[in-house]
């Protein structure tokens, strides 16, 4: 009996043991899964806070990048900037919308898929190990089944060996201790262990908990580590790349809001050296930035801190293109800067999409460092942003001291459910009824959220950079257009006529009557146009300063069609001026203004004894530089007549009356010398019209004068007079007519600023070359030459006066004194009048800006 009691009261201490060991086995399991949970979540909170403030920031700065593009292109209330400093800036505008659209939609698919990630392992498989009902009953023992023992447990004698069926070192001790040489043989272990003991085990456990770990992922970190590195593949690209469209969208913001700036301070404050203040501290903030996002590779030249210095050399260009003068030199260091600032552009889009190509070298895997990120060497990562990134991902293994209690219960249970141990009690569950759920749950979990094949990220990424090179390649291209265009005949392909966009200032035109007055864009014009029906009375408004009607000018309106097609004659003609003026081919002598308006009426003659001042009224816009006195035929018995030409090809046929009436005025304009250059020189004979331009070249328009308003004229090929050299045009004096005996042409020519009168000759037959035929020192600077008679030159003085040199002896006398005026005249030219006389032509400036022409003759 003593021996039955000392193994029943062994046998409740057992049982007693289990049950607590059981209960607090699965407590700390539950405790531990808690943690778990709570592990997957914080790892999940790090994606998508992450990208939270990534999406944020991307959103703030389309709305202020939506500021720069709103109002269309740079200087709205002047005129716009250089075509490339619009491409500098619009480029960089739309690659800021480019990758501020691609930062927030790959966030938006980096928060989704961690958190759709995050809901699938704690609603499906990092549960709580709560024991089932049978599990705890089987846990629980009656002290009945004490007599379910066999009789060697139930009368078995202490300090004696028990073990049988086996070798004593069979089978591990019953607890990890060290164990004395001299009671090894006294110890249990291996099967020496009561039957009660391994049939708890077995049944504890047979029943077998749930897995996720895919079978080729199993490592020595926990379950729900390892599966969760697994589906991080599915989102840790996109975290990646939105941190580096981020990184890029930045870096073209600051280069637009530079090119912006530019284009700001020169066309509208005109504030050359506080621009370079703008530049400064955006070329510092990018290197700032590159230098903390970027790390370069050991031995490598960081090409992309190339990138900024784009800005200075556009800087510089755009001062170029604004300086007061003009110069070839500063226009071709233009030119190279441009291509220096496209090519940098290039060259750093090139750098950078090499910098975020994920890295196929497998760098070693970072050291897991408090504060510092993580990830496995597997992943493939940008190199050169890796400290700029801050990926965590889970560990791969348990450091030291720490435990893994679910994992040992789920190890337990695989090793349980594995040897086929009977089951426990009735109605419990066996090891082969679970299994197969189990692993079609975890291939489930692997076909929703394992491996798609490579992330679109970095694809997504890199067609960007690619669109970004085209971008600049086809800037480059069309600015290589326009440079050879420039200068050039060849029509443009968008602006109109006259001068480039950028020159052309419209601030001191009148302003605007009120802001509800139409302004005519698109199509339709005057007839269609948006604006028709609205303030009819204000569409010309700028012509009441000139004393036009508004209703000569509308569509039946009174004599209109007359009235509208002048003025688009005078318009028209007004046009090459201007590019005269801006290329500064002024005579530098006489300093002339451009003239906008028409004479009014002038006096009658004056007396014999002064030069008579002709009445004229004169078309409006409408500036005469070339005069050229008829031949007899055309003369009346007392009337004069001459013809009075602009530069760029308009004439007027003037009839002078000797009664002292206003003079008759034939308009007409010269077909065929468009393109010759400024008109400077002309002749009338009995052939027609012979003209010379400052480019050399010479024409001839045969016939009486003109017909039907025009008069055609057409080269002398092989007659180019030798001036205009270097592509320049000529700006001396300069005088042409046909030889009176001799088949041929003649001319005379003073060089700007010179005294000396060149007299050449030339021949008849084609391409026949010019001779010099004599020199003649003259006194003074003149201002214009015109053949008279048969060997001798008019010669006009700055002050009016006109001599007459004779070619025969280069004898000199007065013709004809200055005119006694103190109206500042500038005089353009004078020719002779068949039966003795001289007409003068002169401008006379007036009011503002305009230049009143004026004949006079002595």
């Amino acid at each position: 009996m003593g021996l039955f009691g000392y193994n029943r009261g062994n046998y409740m201490m057992d049982q007693k043991l289990h049950f607590s060991r059981f209960t607090a086995g699965l407590n700390m399991a539950i405790a531990q899964t808690g943690m778990y949970r709570q592990d997957i979540t914080q790892l999940t909170n790090l994606t998508c806070t992450r990208m939270d403030v990534y999406h944020s920031i991307a959103a703030m700065t389309a709305t202020i990048l939506t500021a720069l593009f709103c109002p269309g292109r740079l200087g709205l209330h002047t005129p716009p900037p250089p075509g490339w400093l619009m491409g500098l800036f619009m480029v960089n505008l739309a690659g800021t919308y480019l990758w501020l659209g691609l930062t927030m939609w790959l966030c938006m698919h980096a928060s989704l898929r961690a958190d759709t990630a995050l809901t699938h392992m704690l609603t499906r498989f990092v549960r709580l190990p709560i024991p089932a009902q049978c599990q705890i009953d089987r846990a629980r023992k009656y002290l009945a089944s004490y007599e379910e023992q066999p009789l060697r447990e139930a009368f078995r004698v202490p300090f004696m060996r028990h073990q049988y069926g086996g070798s004593k070192t069979e089978g591990p001790y019953n607890e990890e201790m060290e164990i004395d040489p001299d009671a090894e043989s006294r110890t249990r272990h291996g099967f020496d262990v009561p039957a009660w003991y391994r049939k708890e085990k077995a049944i504890d456990n047979s029943e077998a908990m749930e897995t996720m770990m895919p079978f080729n992922a199993r490592g020595t970190a926990p379950e729900h580590f390892e599966v969760y590195r697994e589906i991080q593949n599915e989102w840790w690209p996109y975290d990646v790349y939105a941190r580096l469209s981020i990184f890029l969208a930045f870096m073209h913001l600051t280069h637009c809001w530079t090119y912006m700036q530019i284009g700001h301070h020169l066309t509208e404050t005109r504030s050359v050296f506080a621009l370079a203040c703008v530049v400064l501290p955006m070329t510092v903030l990018q290197q700032i930035i590159l230098t903390l996002d970027i790390i370069p590779g050991k031995g490598e030249i960081p090409i992309q801190r190339l990138g900024p210095f784009a800005m200075w050399f556009a800087y510089v260009a755009a001062v170029l293109e604004y300086k007061r003068w003009f110069t070839t030199s500063g226009l071709v260091a233009s030119f190279v800067l441009v291509y220096i600032a496209y090519g940098i552009h290039v060259i750093y889009t090139l750098q950078l999409l090499r910098l975020c190509s994920p890295d196929m070298t497998k760098p070693p895997v970072p050291a897991e460092a408090a504060g510092s990120s993580w990830w496995p060497g597997s992943w493939c990562l940008p190199s050169a942003f890796q400290h700029a990134i801050w990926l965590v991902a889970p560990p791969q293994h348990l450091e030291p001291g720490q435990n893994d209690i679910a994992g040992e219960i789920r190890a337990a249970s695989r090793e349980g459910a594995g040897s086929g141990t009977a089951v426990a009690a009735a109605g419990g569950l066996t090891a082969e009824a679970v299994l197969p759920a189990h692993s079609a749950k975890r291939q489930d979990v692997h076909r929703a959220l394992g491996r798609q094949g490579e992330s679109p990220a970095w694809f997504n990424v890199r067609t960007g950079l690619i669109a970004m090179l085209v971008a600049w390649l086809y800037l480059i291209l069309g600015y290589s257009i326009e440079v050879v265009n420039q200068g050039t005949a060849h029509p443009s392909l968008i602006s109109a006529p006259g001068m480039p966009n950028n020159a052309r200032d419209p601030r001191y035109r009148p302003a605007k009557p009120g802001g509800a007055e139409p302004v005519e864009v698109g199509t339709g014009g005057a007839v269609a146009g948006p604006a028709v029906g609205m303030h009819e009375e204000a569409v010309e408004r700028r012509l009441h300063e000139f004393g036009f009607a508004p209703e000569q000018f509308k569509v039946g309106g009174k004599g209109n069609a007359a009235v509208r097609r002048e003025v688009v004659e005078k318009v028209l003609s007004l046009l090459p001026h201007l590019q005269e003026l801006a290329r500064g081919e002024r005579r530098a002598a006489a300093a002339e203004p451009v003239a906008f308006w028409s004479a009014p009426n002038t006096a009658a003659l004056l007396t014999a004894s002064a030069p008579n001042r002709a009445t004229v009224q004169w078309p409006a816009f409408f500036e005469p530089r070339v005069l050229a006195c008829g031949p007899a035929s055309v003369h009346g018995e007392e009337d004069k007549v001459a013809i009075t030409l602009s530069r760029h090809g308009r004439g007027a046929v003037v009839k002078i009356k000797a009664s002292g009436a206003p003079a008759e005025l034939l308009q007409f304009a010269l077909e065929g010398v468009t393109g010759a250059g400024p008109l400077i020189a002309a002749a009338w004979d009995e052939l027609g019209l012979l003209l010379t331009s400052a480019t050399g070249a010479t024409m001839e328009c045969p016939g009486k004068g003109p017909a039907n308003g025009r008069w055609r004229c057409q080269p002398v090929h092989g007659a180019k007079l030798p001036i205009g050299l270097g592509g320049r045009h000529f700006t001396g004096a300069a005088a042409i007519s046909r030889h009176p005996k001799q088949d041929g042409l003649r001319a005379a020519i003073v060089h700007p600023g010179g005294s000396t009168m060149t007299v050449l000759s030339r021949s008849s037959r084609e391409m026949a070359p010019w001779l010099p035929a004599g020199e003649v020192r003259t006194t003074g600077v003149p201002g214009a030459l015109a053949f008279a008679e048969e060997h001798a030159i008019l010669l006009e003085q700055v002050g009016g006066a006109v001599s007459r040199i004779y070619m025969a002896d280069g004898a000199m006398t007065t013709e004809s004194a200055s005119v006694p005026s103190d109206e500042g005249h500038s005089w353009q030219a004078a020719c002779g009048l068949p039966a003795g006389g001289i007409v003068r032509l002169g401008l006379r400036p007036t009011k503002g800006m305009a230049m009143e022409p004026e004949l006079f003759l002595a």
